[in-house]
């Protein structure tokens, strides 16, 4: 699924007038037609007789004139608050709000009255800013939002939830808070990443007649994967097979303090579909894993204080030109040691490798070594992690993470997977997946290292390390979705993730 920047959008607006001679008042009547029918949908589901349009001055707030006219037609109560000021309408906008007026919709401009328009309406219509907009609102649309927030009525929103940033999901201090947003033609990265996303509520895309061309000539790169995609994607699975079909995986993990992070990782990466897996982990760790992953093919390293280090990489340094891919980071600790071992690994695998956790921590003092590895790593950083990498802080990494992680992947040939409630997964060539799967019952120690797993499972199977990574994220997404369903959101285990990738790709087969 295309995900459109709000800037894209607008050039598509303005493509599909000047080039295709679609008027404009045509694409704001569809998309009007579209908010008028989910009104509709409410009121009629509630019982309810009376929509209230908020509407601004500029072209969103045409398309709040337009469907309040629409939804007149559909024999329901339009009122429009409106507040802009007649004298500077212009264009489409103008032509609706006449429209509207001649119909003789009720249209008030006190906010000495809004609350009692407010409090009497059935549902809210937000038809405030759009995606032209940034930053923050001025005091008097601030306080006209408030009153929105504060009504307890349903909310939806005009293309995108007024406050919200379309280019980057960033939300302003004072912002609407829709139940439901009507986005056109496309879902826009402001719908889509957090805060903006819970602002905007339930999203539906209407097609507002943008034509197929003009959508296939703004070169868009933002996308996220649904269940369909990603099963076209999934390697499939050869009738005449072994284990070497589906690659030998190294994963180097675990310290004296977190064995666990290698069995989970381990695990996962089997699940995932990997065909053998070597825990390459410190010592101390061998009765972990060979106790809960019999499957494995242990490989127990001299350690110095439970973790790996210089002369752990001397051991599996001729071993690990077997590996199809290697899996490092999960609970390897931190130290000069540790951080000796991890940059060995780097600069030696022939290999796609996944980097995580601690071996994030053990290069953020030298990312360049990224551009030294033979093949194009991928990364698993969270905002921490990423924030050591590049020296940007957590809220400016929090405030645009496309950006951060698309930079960092151009600057350093590298595939980005930056892990958030909607966690970006970005290639070298700017294209980026945002990921749709998923809740807060992952946000518990673990769930990165079964990440981890996973990750290096498909890049034993799958060429394109991009996509592997993509699809990763999802599955990863969905397993936890799916133990969700079974625990809740409270007590969900990273182990109960790692169990339900099985149940997720028996359903993707």
């Amino acid at each position: 699924m295309e995900i459109a920047l709000g800037s894209q959008m607008r050039k598509m607006d303005r493509r599909s007038i000047e080039e295709y001679g679609i008027p404009g008042i045509v694409l704001m009547e569809n998309a009007s037609a579209a908010v008028a029918e989910k009104c509709a949908e409410r009121l009629e589901r509630t019982n309810g007789k009376t929509a209230v349009f908020v509407c601004g001055g500029g072209n969103n707030g045409g398309d709040g004139f337009a469907s309040a006219r629409l939804l007149t037609l559909k024999g329901f109560n339009s009122i429009i608050y409106f507040m802009g000021k007649e004298e500077k309408l212009k264009g489409d906008a103008l032509i609706n709000y006449n429209a509207a007026k001649k119909m003789g919709i009720y249209i008030e401009k006190d906010i000495s009255k809004a609350d009692g328009l407010f409090k009497n309406a059935d549902v809210l219509v937000d038809a405030i800013f759009g995606t032209g907009f940034s930053g923050e609102p001025r005091s008097d649309a601030a306080e006209v939002i408030n009153k929105v927030n504060k009504s307890g009525k349903y909310v939806i929103s005009v293309d995108i939830a007024s406050g919200v940033d379309s280019e980057t999901g960033h939300a302003s201090q004072v912002c609407v808070n829709a139940d439901e947003t009507v986005s056109f033609c496309m879902a826009k990265v402001g719908n889509m990443l957090y805060p903006g996303a819970e602002k905007c509520g339930k999203l539906t895309v209407a097609n507002i007649s943008i034509p197929n061309a003009v959508r296939k000539s703004m070169d868009i790169k933002i996308n996220a994967l649904d269940f369909n995609e990603a099963k076209e994607i999934l390697p499939k699975r050869k009738s005449r097979s072994n284990k070497g079909t589906y690659g030998k995986l190294f994963v180097m993990a675990g310290s004296k303090a977190m064995g666990g992070a290698a069995y989970l990782c381990s695990k996962s990466a089997y699940r995932a579909g990997c065909g053998l897996v070597y825990a390459c982990v410190p010592e101390e760790c061998l009765g972990t894993i060979q106790s809960l992953l019999p499957e494995a093919v242990a490989k127990p390293l001299v350690s110095e204080n439970g973790a790996l280090f210089a002369k752990s990489f001397e051991q599996i340094e001729n071993e690990i030109s077997n590996a199809k891919a290697i899996a490092i980071g999960p609970g390897l600790g931190r130290g000069k040691g540790v951080n000796e071992f991890v940059k060995s690994i780097l600069l030696n695998a022939q290999c796609s490798v996944v980097i995580d956790a601690d071996a994030l921590n053990a290069i953020s003092d030298e990312p360049d070594i990224l551009l030294k590895m033979n093949k194009v790593p991928v990364i698993t950083p969270h905002p921490g992690e990423m924030s050591a990498l590049t020296g940007k802080s957590i809220r400016e990494i929090l405030d645009d993470t496309i950006s951060t992680a698309v930079d960092f992947a151009e600057k350093y040939n590298t595939v980005v997977v930056l892990k958030d409630a909607r966690t970006i997964t970005a290639s070298p060539d700017g294209k980026v997946y945002i990921n749709l799967t998923g809740n807060n019952a992952m946000s518990k120690g673990g769930s990165g290292d079964v990440l981890t797993g996973i990750t290096g499972a498909m890049l034993c199977q799958m060429e394109n390390a991009f996509n592997a990574a993509a699809l990763s994220v999802y599955i990863h997404g969905l397993a936890g979705d799916y133990a969700a369903e079974n625990t809740g959101h409270y007590g969900v285990l990273s182990g109960e993730i790692s169990d339900m990738i099985s149940e997720v790709l028996k359903n993707m087969e």
